[in-house]
Order: structure tokens, then C-alpha cells, then sequence
């Protein structure tokens, strides 16, 4: 796990899952994407979790996104976690998507 800097802009194949808080003031963003930046180079190159926070006076360009580097194994037991202590509905969601998208409960 180690913090890195969000993509630019994101191509939508590197795209895994998103979810996104019930339409507000206030909007909480997630999104899992492969951390490799080539479409013929992103297997096994680990993922990057995307979270931020949206005001409805914005567009969505204007979301601040943290992003988080992580590994497989570490991506899921963060998920695993923060589902069963999530901070709103979208975040137990997303993280649900996360351990499916993983093949965790195969």
C-alpha cells in the first residue's frame, strides 16, 4: 500500500468498479482501477482505489481523488474491512464490488 498521485484522466478498460454516494450536496466517489497505464500491460501490476468527495455546486472534474497503490492480497483484506465498517452505503457497496470483481467468494 503506498499513496500515489490519481491519473490525469483514465481510460475507461482500466476501469474495474465505481460507486458513488445517493445523489446529495454532498457526494462521496469510489473507484478501483488497474494500476498499469497500457492496455497490453496492466495484468498483475497491482490496482489503485480512487476516493473523493464531490460538492453539487461542482462538475465532476472538480472531485478531489485520493489515490491509494495496493496489491491484491492488501486490497482485499482492506475490503473486507471497510465493508463490514463502511462510513455510508456507497462505501459497503463499493467494497462488496471490490471482493466480486477479485473473485473472493469463488
Amino acid at each position: 500500500m503506498k499513496t500515489v498521485e490519481a491519473p490525469k484522466t483514465i481510460e475507461p478498460w482500466r476501469i474495474i468498479c465505481a460507486a458513488q454516494s445517493e445523489p446529495d450536496y454532498s457526494e462521496e466517489r469510489y473507484m478501483l482501477i488497474y494500476a498499469g497505464d497500457r492496455s497490453d500491460d496492466y495484468y498483475d501490476k497491482g490496482y489503485i482505489l480512487l476516493e473523493g468527495w464531490h460538492c453539487s455546486c461542482y462538475d465532476w472534474p472538480e472531485v478531489d481523488w485520493d489515490a491509494t497503490y495496493y496489491e491484491e492480497d492488501e486490497l482485499l483484506k482492506i475490503a473486507d474491512m471497510r465493508k463490514r465498517n463502511p462510513s455510508d452505503s456507497a462505501e459497503r457497496r463499493f467494497f462488496m464490488l471490490v471482493e466480486q470483481a477479485l473473485g473472493a467468494h469463488q
